[in-house]
């Protein structure tokens, strides 16, 4: 599982991968420096493909490291 998560002052949201913690975030995003926003979605590896390419349309865009992490497991 995956959890999208945006975070406050943050223009990219991050992907935290469930299934490694030792490899939460790809692009090594340092998640106890900023305060999280109300929301984050846990979604599957093919939800997250929706929710990344929505984000093309979106306010804000998803980190491109954690993007190409997730595509290229």
């Amino acid at each position: 599982m995956y959890t999208l998560k945006r975070f406050e002052k943050v223009e990219l949201a991050h992907i935290f991968n469930e299934n490694n913690p030792d490899k939460r975030y790809a692009c090594g995003f340092d998640e106890s420096k900023y305060k999280m926003e109300k929301s984050s979605l846990k979604l599957d590896l093919s939800k997250i493909r929706i929710a990344v390419a929505k984000s093309a349309n979106a306010n804000s865009a998803i980190c491109g490291i954690c993007v190409g992490a997730l595509y290229s497991n």
